[in-house]
C-alpha cells in the first residue's frame, strides 16, 4: 500500500508533487492523466479524492514542481489541468521558481478556482521576485484569491535569503501568509521571532528535523509523495500534546529521511522511485540533470523500500 491505499489499477505518476499534512480529516490520493501535444507518450500527476484513506490529515494541498516539466506550456497546463481536478474545498499550492511569472501563474490557478496559495521561491538575485510580489499584491483584481509565501531555503537551493532578508521589507511581510521552512531551524526561530508578524511555517526538507521545527512552531508540513502517511502521525501526535510520542514515532522514520534528503536530485529520484515501486510500473524519466547512475540508485532503492512499506503500515 501507499498512504491513502493508493493501489495499482490507479494510474501512473511521472510528475512529483507534494500534499500539505494537518490533522483530522480523512484524505486519499487520485490520479489523473495528462497527454502531450503529439499524443504519443501519457504523462501522469497526483490529483486528490477527499474520502475515506488516511487518517489524522486536515487539509491537504496540493503543491506542483513546475521546475520539473520541460516547456513553458506543457508546465502551465500541468497546472491548469491539475486546478480544474482537484476537489473545491481543497487549497491548492504551486511552488514556483525565480523565472516563473507569478501573474500568469496566479491567473491559470483562478480560472478554475477561487483561491491558490504560491510558494515563491527567491533565486541567488531576490530582487525580480520581490518585484513581482509587490506587483502582484498591488493588483486587487488578483491579490483578493492569493496567498504568498516563501520558500526559504539558503544553503539548500542557490540563494542567500532568509527571514532574516525580511526585515529589510515590510511590504512583503505584510502580504505574506506563510514561509516553507528549510534551514537551520534554530536560525529561523529567530529570524522570525524579530518580524512584526507571525506566519504559519510549513516544514519541508522530506520531514527532516521536523521535531525542531515543530518546537519553533511549524503548523504544516509539505511532504514528498511518499511522506505523507509517515509524517501525518507525527504531526497529529505533536498537534495533541503527545511530544513523547511525536519524538518515537520520528525515530522509526528519519532513517529514511536522511537516506533521501541527502540533496535535492536524491530526494526528487528517491520519492518517484518508491512511489512508483508501490503502484507497480516503471517510473519514467529521472530528474534532470540527474547524473545518478542507475544501478547504484536502484539497489538504494532495493534497500530501503522495504523500510518504507513498514513506514506506511504503522
Amino acid at each position: 500500500m501507499i498512504p491513502g491505499g493508493l493501489h495499482k489499477s490507479q494510474e501512473r505518476i511521472l510528475v512529483r508533487f507534494h500534499g500539505l499534512v494537518r490533522t483530522h480529516e480523512l484524505i486519499k490520493p487520485g490520479l489523473l492523466a495528462l497527454r502531450n501535444h503529439g499524443g504519443q507518450n501519457a504523462r501522469f500527476l497526483p490529483s486528490l479524492r477527499i474520502g475515506p484513506g488516511l487518517e489524522h490529515v486536515d487539509d491537504l494541498r496540493l503543491a506542483a514542481r513546475p521546475a520539473q516539466t520541460g516547456r513553458p506550456d506543457e508546465r502551465e497546463a500541468v497546472l491548469r489541468l491539475t486546478a480544474q481536478r482537484l476537489p473545491a474545498a481543497a487549497t491548492l499550492l504551486v511552488t514556483t521558481r525565480p523565472d516563473d511569472d507569478l501573474r500568469d501563474i496566479a491567473q491559470i490557478a483562478l480560472e478554475s478556482r477561487g483561491e491558490v496559495g504560491l510558494i515563491v521561491q527567491i533565486g541567488r538575485d531576490p530582487a525580480p521576485s520581490i518585484r513581482q510580489i509587490q506587483d502582484l499584491s498591488g493588483d486587487a483584481s488578483l491579490a483578493a484569491g492569493v496567498r504568498i509565501g516563501l520558500q526559504l531555503a539558503p544553503g539548500l537551493i542557490d540563494t542567500a535569503f532568509s527571514a532574516a532578508s525580511l526585515k529589510a521589507l515590510p511590504d512583503i511581510v505584510a502580504c505574506l501568509s506563510f514561509v516553507k521552512a528549510e534551514y537551520n531551524s534554530s536560525e529561523l526561530d529567530a529570524h522570525l521571532r524579530a518580524l512584526p508578524k507571525r506566519f504559519d511555517v510549513l516544514v519541508g526538507r522530506h520531514g527532516q528535523n521536523f521535531i525542531d521545527y515543530l518546537r519553533i512552531g511549524a503548523t504544516g508540513v509539505i511532504p514528498g509523495t511518499e511522506m505523507t502517511a509517515p509524517l501525518g502521525p507525527i504531526l497529529s501526535e505533536w498537534t495533541s500534546g503527545r511530544h513523547d510520542e511525536a519524538i518515537r514515532r520520528y525515530g522509526s522514520v528519519a532513517a529514511y529521511i536522511d537516506f533521501a534528503m541527502q540533496d535535492l536530485d536524491m530526494v526528487i529520484d528517491v520519492g518517484r522511485a518508491v512511489t512508483a515501486r508501490a503502484l507497480g510500473f516503471d517510473p519514467g524519466s529521472r530528474r534532470q540533470p540527474s547524473e545518478r547512475d542507475g544501478a547504484a540508485l536502484e539497489a538504494a532503492v532495493d534497500f530501503w523500500f522495504a523500510r518504507w512499506q513498514t513506514l506506511v503500515a504503522r
